[in-house]
Protein backbone atom coordinates (compact mmCIF):
# COMPACT_ATOMS: atom_id res chain seq x y z
CA UNK A 1 0.00 0.00 0.00
CA UNK A 2 1.70 3.47 -0.96
CA UNK A 3 1.77 5.78 1.96
CA UNK A 4 0.29 9.41 0.85
CA UNK A 5 3.62 11.06 0.25
CA UNK A 6 4.66 8.03 -2.46
CA UNK A 7 0.60 8.88 -4.00
CA UNK A 8 1.19 12.16 -3.68
CA UNK A 9 4.43 11.70 -5.71
CA UNK A 10 2.68 9.81 -8.10
CA UNK A 11 0.36 11.90 -8.94
CA UNK A 12 2.15 15.18 -9.51
CA UNK A 13 4.62 13.16 -12.00
CA UNK A 14 1.41 11.76 -13.46
CA UNK A 15 0.01 15.40 -14.39
CA UNK A 16 3.67 16.66 -15.34
CA UNK A 17 3.88 14.03 -17.66
CA UNK A 18 0.43 14.82 -19.38
CA UNK A 19 1.28 18.47 -19.27
CA UNK A 20 4.71 18.48 -20.69
CA UNK A 21 6.01 15.30 -21.90
CA UNK A 22 8.71 12.95 -20.57
CA UNK A 23 11.24 16.17 -20.87
CA UNK A 24 9.23 17.95 -18.11
CA UNK A 25 9.70 14.90 -15.96
CA UNK A 26 12.60 16.70 -13.82
CA UNK A 27 13.55 15.64 -10.18
CA UNK A 28 13.13 19.06 -9.56
CA UNK A 29 10.01 19.84 -11.22
CA UNK A 30 8.07 16.63 -9.35
CA UNK A 31 9.54 17.90 -6.08
CA UNK A 32 8.12 21.33 -6.28
CA UNK A 33 4.41 19.79 -7.46
CA UNK A 34 4.49 17.47 -5.02
CA UNK A 35 5.96 20.04 -2.51
CA UNK A 36 8.49 17.33 -1.02
CA UNK A 37 12.61 17.97 -1.14
CA UNK A 38 14.97 15.58 -3.79
CA UNK A 39 15.82 13.17 -0.80
CA UNK A 40 11.86 12.49 0.15
CA UNK A 41 11.44 11.54 -3.81
CA UNK A 42 14.50 9.36 -3.59
CA UNK A 43 13.32 7.56 -0.34
CA UNK A 44 10.47 6.45 -2.21
CA UNK A 45 10.86 6.49 -5.69
CA UNK A 46 14.89 5.67 -6.11
CA UNK A 47 15.00 8.47 -8.46
CA UNK A 48 13.91 9.90 -11.43
CA UNK A 49 14.06 6.28 -13.51
CA UNK A 50 12.09 4.54 -11.12
CA UNK A 51 9.35 6.93 -11.29
CA UNK A 52 9.51 6.70 -14.74
CA UNK A 53 9.12 2.99 -14.78
CA UNK A 54 6.15 3.37 -12.35
CA UNK A 55 4.24 5.94 -14.61
CA UNK A 56 4.93 3.41 -17.57
CA UNK A 57 3.61 0.05 -15.50
CA UNK A 58 0.69 1.87 -14.74
CA UNK A 59 -0.35 3.27 -18.04
CA UNK A 60 0.39 -0.07 -19.38
CA UNK A 61 -1.51 -1.66 -16.66
CA UNK A 62 -4.56 0.43 -17.54
CA UNK A 63 -4.20 -0.46 -21.29
CA UNK A 64 -3.59 -3.69 -20.82
CA UNK A 65 -6.77 -4.33 -18.65
CA UNK A 66 -9.21 -2.16 -20.93
CA UNK A 67 -7.78 -4.60 -23.25
CA UNK A 68 -8.85 -7.49 -21.45
CA UNK A 69 -12.27 -5.74 -20.39
CA UNK A 70 -13.64 -6.11 -24.18
CA UNK A 71 -15.02 -8.98 -25.34
CA UNK A 72 -12.95 -10.81 -27.76
CA UNK A 73 -14.33 -11.36 -31.35
CA UNK A 74 -14.48 -15.73 -32.17
CA UNK A 75 -12.57 -13.68 -35.86
CA UNK A 76 -8.90 -13.64 -35.15
CA UNK A 77 -8.29 -11.20 -37.90
CA UNK A 78 -11.14 -9.02 -36.15
CA UNK A 79 -9.31 -9.72 -32.57
CA UNK A 80 -5.90 -8.77 -34.71
CA UNK A 81 -7.95 -5.16 -35.52
CA UNK A 82 -9.02 -4.89 -32.35
CA UNK A 83 -5.91 -4.48 -31.00
CA UNK A 84 -4.18 -2.46 -33.61
CA UNK A 85 -7.09 -0.03 -33.09
CA UNK A 86 -6.78 0.07 -29.63
CA UNK A 87 -3.23 0.26 -29.28
CA UNK A 88 -2.92 3.66 -31.70
CA UNK A 89 -6.10 4.99 -30.02
CA UNK A 90 -3.89 4.56 -26.50
CA UNK A 91 -1.15 5.78 -28.08
CA UNK A 92 -3.08 9.36 -29.80
CA UNK A 93 -5.00 9.53 -26.13
CA UNK A 94 -1.67 9.41 -24.06
CA UNK A 95 0.90 10.32 -26.32
CA UNK A 96 3.49 11.87 -23.78
CA UNK A 97 3.02 8.19 -21.81
CA UNK A 98 3.48 6.57 -25.21
CA UNK A 99 6.83 8.71 -25.65
CA UNK A 100 8.16 7.90 -22.02
CA UNK A 101 7.03 3.99 -22.62
CA UNK A 102 9.51 4.44 -25.97
CA UNK A 103 11.86 5.68 -23.88
CA UNK A 104 12.29 3.27 -21.22
CA UNK A 105 11.53 0.32 -23.28
CA UNK A 106 15.07 0.94 -24.72
CA UNK A 107 16.52 0.64 -21.33
CA UNK A 108 14.06 -2.20 -20.46
CA UNK A 109 12.94 -3.79 -23.22
CA UNK A 110 11.43 -6.15 -21.05
CA UNK A 111 8.54 -3.73 -20.32
CA UNK A 112 7.02 -4.62 -23.80
CA UNK A 113 7.64 -8.97 -23.78
CA UNK A 114 3.55 -9.15 -22.37
CA UNK A 115 2.29 -7.26 -25.74
CA UNK A 116 4.68 -8.72 -27.73
CA UNK A 117 3.78 -12.39 -26.36
CA UNK A 118 0.03 -11.32 -26.75
CA UNK A 119 0.67 -10.24 -30.46
CA UNK A 120 3.13 -13.26 -31.54
CA UNK A 121 0.57 -15.80 -29.87
CA UNK A 122 -2.47 -14.27 -32.25
CA UNK A 123 -0.03 -14.24 -35.42
CA UNK A 124 0.78 -17.87 -34.80
CA UNK A 125 -2.86 -18.69 -34.65
CA UNK A 126 -3.26 -16.70 -37.20
CA UNK A 127 -0.62 -19.00 -39.72
CA UNK A 128 -2.23 -22.17 -38.14
CA UNK A 129 -5.20 -21.54 -39.36
CA UNK A 130 -3.61 -20.70 -42.47
CA UNK A 131 -4.90 -16.79 -43.03
CA UNK A 132 -1.26 -16.00 -43.00
CA UNK A 133 0.70 -16.84 -45.72
CA UNK A 134 4.33 -16.32 -44.52
CA UNK A 135 6.21 -17.42 -41.42
CA UNK A 136 4.89 -16.50 -37.92
CA UNK A 137 8.36 -14.75 -37.26
CA UNK A 138 8.31 -12.49 -40.35
CA UNK A 139 4.47 -11.69 -39.64
CA UNK A 140 4.97 -10.19 -36.36
CA UNK A 141 7.77 -8.45 -37.17
CA UNK A 142 6.11 -7.15 -40.40
CA UNK A 143 2.80 -5.86 -38.18
CA UNK A 144 5.38 -4.84 -35.19
CA UNK A 145 7.13 -2.03 -38.06
CA UNK A 146 3.86 -1.09 -39.63
CA UNK A 147 1.95 -0.39 -36.22
CA UNK A 148 5.80 1.47 -35.29
CA UNK A 149 5.58 3.53 -38.49
CA UNK A 150 1.91 4.49 -38.07
CA UNK A 151 2.90 5.81 -34.53
CA UNK A 152 5.53 7.79 -35.94
CA UNK A 153 3.83 9.93 -37.73
CA UNK A 154 2.20 11.68 -34.32
CA UNK A 155 5.42 11.29 -32.73
CA UNK A 156 6.84 14.36 -35.62
CA UNK A 157 4.28 15.91 -34.31
CA UNK A 158 2.80 17.14 -37.97
CA UNK A 159 -0.04 14.74 -38.64
CA UNK A 160 -3.35 15.20 -36.94
CA UNK A 161 -5.19 12.40 -35.20
CA UNK A 162 -7.51 11.85 -37.65
CA UNK A 163 -5.03 11.66 -40.37
CA UNK A 164 -3.18 8.55 -38.05
CA UNK A 165 -5.87 6.92 -37.89
CA UNK A 166 -6.87 7.10 -41.47
CA UNK A 167 -3.37 6.34 -42.56
CA UNK A 168 -3.76 2.84 -39.53
CA UNK A 169 -6.49 1.65 -41.33
CA UNK A 170 -4.81 1.89 -44.80
CA UNK A 171 -1.61 0.43 -43.66
CA UNK A 172 -3.49 -2.32 -41.85
CA UNK A 173 -5.94 -3.22 -44.82
CA UNK A 174 -2.74 -3.26 -46.70
CA UNK A 175 -0.20 -5.42 -45.05
CA UNK A 176 -3.19 -8.17 -44.38
CA UNK A 177 -3.54 -8.18 -48.11
CA UNK A 178 -0.23 -8.93 -48.60
CA UNK A 179 0.25 -11.62 -45.26
CA UNK A 180 -3.18 -13.13 -46.65
CA UNK A 181 -1.60 -13.86 -50.01
CA UNK A 182 -0.94 -17.62 -51.20
CA UNK A 183 2.90 -17.60 -52.05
Amino acid sequence: MASDTETAIFQAAAALLEARGPAGLTTRAVCAAAGITAPTLYHHFGGKGSLAMALVRQGRGEFMSRRRASKASDDLMKQLKTHWDDAVDFTLKRPHLYALLVEQAQLHPELLDETFADMRALVQRLVDTGRFQVPMEDAARAILAAFNGVLSLRQMGTTAASEVAATSNLIFTALMTELNKKR
